[in-house]
């Protein structure tokens, strides 16, 4: 039910908005001209066309000037049913579709209405130009919304960062003709992205969109280009004071603005000026940071060759992988061509061939009578049990042949040939199925790589920088740093030093949170072969807490291990394993299982490529069988998912609202085949979700009755709680075989720590 409020709610959300925006543009001018953009934004709304179109007539009537948009509201209304009727299918939502519908349908009720009713000059090639202009406008929203669409951030890059520009000043104009006594909300808007942009871009930003909140003044009202113009100037000026704070390049940008007024000389728009930029100044301080950080963090840095290095280099990883792939399925196909051809040569047909052929009896001893071939057969099978033959067997079996010492010989010579042919036969194949084995253990790792790479949406270098120069200044010279946002929008930072990090993790991360304006967690250090990475994460949506139980079945070792960690600062992973049987020989089993599952994922590797790789080391690791079993459990704290990976392990359950889902299926455990294929569960994760893990010492009644005890007591201390779940499983299984018991819980809550 939520959930479905939810969706209610941000559709009428979105219908205001389109109304409002139709009201905006509806009332808003070009150049003292009326604006045809309202005709563009039903075209840009979809589905909500029809409340842009409510809303651009209602802008038109408060305005007095239904006459003068009668053309922008029939192009708008036709715009509504074009969109019911699908003329164009699936491509209706294309920028070059989007932006000659709406160019044609603004031409040709302008020259109806310019027929219908005659005008001046100006009026008809202001048509004319609105027309072409909005075409222009709706093509480049369309293409910066379909780049959103595949990259999941606004690229403040290329040609996508100029169509932004463009969008920008378009808003600005819009707002800026509507009018007011006293305020210009257009400059109000432009004071509070400029202020911004000066807290995350530094002066380069506060001169960009001082710029171009002056170029959408102009396009309003050409007679505030004047004043407006200053913000450029108090943008930059501002930006040299944002390492002081926010408030002092907020108060920097006040001052140098005033002066700049000041000195400009007193007009009659010096006053309305600086009431903007008091306004635009309080509503920025006043508009909560957090909101902010949520919209910026949809808005990528302006990228540099990094970004294509990076894109290439997950591209050629994917090539890398697809080669290695090709090569196993040529590798599959030989061992399989070969076994065709080895399966094809038979004993007795080869003796016949060898040395039957060129007899002269032959067609009177194969083509006249059945018995030959029959006699035949029976002495493969003799030689294949004893390894040779006797003249007297070839006699008895064929009667009527005169070669029997030459084919006695014969059966014993190429049987040992054709058995020396089928053992090397078999170890090559043996051979090509462990290289193809690697083959594919590689390109999955190969996968991963890119995907990895992949993650990567954009690098912020002006920020890259700026870390780098923060940690030289702390005493780490040859530092290198990379500021990017990854696929869900989380921003991260990852700094590599020479030698040890000996620095104060709490100071430095509450001096990177303030430079990168957000929150970032504590920091991950990993060091190896003298250079340590020093890894930042942007704190996550949410938390995960993890308790377990473990109990041994009375020996000395316990055939159960665990771990629990966290990776990257938005990912907690939870391994359990169970080595078969009990004692020291199943202990060290899953000891070396989780240690080395671990030691795998850290390097970048995924849950199933990690898991094949445990699997062919567990079969190589010694002459004994060596299997055990995996349960892993990957939790994504920034997007609030979880990925199940079982490999012979029992199921897991999950405790929501008070209820108990089995989550899991059948496979073997690991080191047991050689295609091993564990079960892998995908789930979307709440806030006061729970998950119960259990080894297989306790049965599936024992699982659910303390699921059940997890699922009614949710806000239970969770230590308490899987020791309560522990001791129950315990007093189940008395009187029944001892096994080992783990008992693990994590509850996922809304919210970092």
């Amino acid at each position: 039910m939520t959930e479905k409020r939810k969706m209610l709610s941000a559709g009428w959300a979105g219908k205001a908005a389109a109304a409002a925006a139709g009201l905006v543009t509806g009332l808003s001018s070009l150049l003292g001209f009326p604006s045809f953009l309202c005709a563009g934004a039903a075209a840009a709304a979809g589905d909500k066309g029809i409340y842009v179109f409510a809303g651009a007539l209602a802008g038109a009537l408060l305005s007095g000037r239904l006459e003068q948009m009668i053309v922008q509201l029939f192009a708008a209304l036709v715009i509504c049913a074009l969109r019911r009727l699908d003329p164009f299918g699936s491509r209706r939502d294309e920028p070059v579709y989007l932006s000659l519908e709406v160019t044609a349908l603004l031409m040709l009720f302008g020259a109806v209405m310019t027929v219908a009713v005659p005008a001046d000059s100006y009026t008809v090639i202001m048509r004319a130009a609105s027309s072409l202009l909005c075409g222009a406008i709706v093509f480049i929203a369309a293409a910066v919304m379909q780049s959103r669409r595949s990259g999941g951030v606004y690229e403040l890059t290329g040609i996508n960062g100029l169509f932004i520009g463009v969008l920008y000043m378009t808003l600005i104009c819009c707002l800026s003709s509507l009018g007011s006594v006293v305020l210009d909300s257009g400059r109000i808007l432009g004071v509070f992205v400029l202020l911004w942009a000066v807290r995350r871009y530094r002066s380069a930003g506060g001169a960009v969109i001082g710029a171009l909140t002056t170029c959408g003044v102009i396009l309003a009202e050409p007679s505030l280009a004047r004043n407006t113009l200053l913000l450029a100037a108090a943008g930059v000026i501002a930006g040299a004071f944002t390492q002081m704070g926010t408030l002092a390049a907020v108060m920097s940008f006040l001052l140098s603005a005033l002066i700049s007024l000041v000195a400009v000389g007193i007009n009659a728009d010096t006053f309305h000026m600086f009431a903007d930029l008091s306004a635009g100044a309080m509503l920025f301080a006043a508009v909560p940071a957090g909101l902010v950080k949520k919209l910026g963090r949809h808005l990528a840095g302006f990228r540099s060759s990094l970004d294509i290095v990076g894109q290439t280099t997950s591209s050629r990883l994917a090539m890398a992988g697809e080669t290695l792939g090709e090569i196993r399925r040529r590798l599959d196909m030989i061992t399989v061509t070969m076994d065709r051809q080895t399966r094809r040569k038979r004993l007795d047909r080869e003796v016949v061939r060898c040395v039957c052929t060129d007899c002269p009896s032959f067609t009177l001893c194969f083509e006249k009578t059945d018995v030959t071939a029959s006699g035949f057969a029976k002495l493969r099978e003799r030689a294949e049990q004893t390894g040779e033959l006797t003249p007297e067997e070839v006699r008895k079996c064929v009667p009527c042949c005169g070669r029997t010492s030459l084919i006695s010989r014969a059966f014993s010579e190429l049987g040992g040939s054709l058995a020396e042919e089928r053992a090397e036969n078999m170890r090559m194949r043996e051979l090509r199925g462990l290289l193809s084995e690697q083959l594919s253990s590689m390109e999955d790792i190969l996968s991963d790589l890119s995907f990895r790479t992949s993650r990567v949406r954009s690098i912020d270098p002006g920020l890259s920088a700026q870390v780098r120069d923060r940690f030289a200044v702390w005493g780490w010279k040859s530092a290198r740093a990379c500021v990017y946002v990854d696929e869900n929008l989380c921003r991260r930072a990852d700094v590599f030093i020479n030698g040890d990090f000996d620095g104060d993790e709490v100071r430095i991360t509450a001096s990177l949170s303030a430079l990168l304006d957000c929150d970032m967690g504590l920091p991950d250090v990993v060091s190896a072969d003298g250079l340590t990475r020093i890894s930042f994460a942007e704190l996550p949506g949410f938390c995960a807490d993890t308790a377990a139980f473990t109990a041994s079945a009375g020996s000395e070792y316990s055939g159960d291990s665990y771990e629990i960690f966290d990776f990257g600062g938005s990912e907690k992973y939870i391994l359990l394993s169970d080595g078969m049987g009990t004692g020291k020989r199943a202990r060290l089993d899953s000891v070396f299982t989780v240690s080395l599952t671990r030691k795998l994922i850290c390097s970048g590797l995924s849950m199933t490529t990690a898991h094949r790789l445990i699997n062919s080391m567990l079969r190589v690791k010694g002459w004994e069988e060596s299997f055990a079993t995996m349960d892993l459990i990957r939790i994504d704290l920034s997007g609030g998912s979880a990925a199940l990976l079982k490999s012979g392990a029992v199921c897991s359950r999950l405790c929501r609202d008070g209820c108990v889902t089995p989550i899991g299926g059948q496979a073997f455990p690991a080191g047991i085949l050689p295609e091993c294929v564990p079960d892998v569960r995908y789930l979307k994760l709440f806030d006061g979700d729970m998950i119960v893990m259990t080894s297989d010492g306790a049965d599936e009644e024992t699982a659910d009755e303390i699921a059940g005890i997890a699922a009614r007591e949710p806000e239970r201390d969770l230590e308490e709680l899987v020791r309560e779940m522990g001791i129950r499983a315990m007093e189940r299984r008395a009187g029944k075989e001892p096994d080992d018991l783990t008992v693990i819980a994590v509850r996922v809550t809304a919210g970092s720590k």
